[in-house]
């Protein structure tokens, strides 16, 4: 009985390991701001604080990436409580919204699902959804996968 006890509690230390691995490249779910830009190694800065009441509503880190032979601004929101919930990529410079939905489907493939009219896709290996979305033109939003 005991041994069963033991090979559940180390199944349930091995699925939180790998749940707090999964994300998007040195971004990990649940990291703090802090956390964000020490893993940037550089490539991220801390945006501003917002009021607590006001989380969610602006990215508290900011970089800069080429991703999908694009290059986005991207924005990392966390909340005070959950560390990283989500990551947008913005387009820079000149685009197509097609440019980015073509990008994101030979990333992420071509079997395509819809929610509300925008594309997405469960990167599964990643644990992570990944979504085309119209915000400030054309951004692709990065959010944990729960499925």
């Amino acid at each position: 009985m005991h041994r069963l006890a033991g090979l559940i509690a180390a199944l349930i230390v091995l699925a939180s390991i790998q749940t707090a691995q999964a994300g998007w490249r040195y971004a990990q779910w649940g990291m703090s701001p802090d956390e964000l830009v020490a893993a940037a190694g550089g490539g991220a800065v801390r945006h501003y604080e917002p009021a607590p009441e006001r989380w969610g509503e602006y990215p508290s880190a900011k970089g800069k990436v080429r991703e999908m032979g694009q290059d986005f601004e991207v924005w990392f929101y966390t909340d005070p409580y959950d560390g990283l919930y989500m990551i947008r990529l913005v387009p820079t410079g000149l685009y197509w919204c097609i440019d980015v939905r073509e990008s994101a489907m030979a990333r992420w493939g071509y079997d395509v699902r819809f929610n509300d009219g925008d594309p997405y896709w469960n990167d599964r290996r990643n644990e992570l959804r990944a979504s085309v979305i119209g915000f400030r033109g054309c951004t692709v939003k990065l959010e944990p996968l729960f499925e």
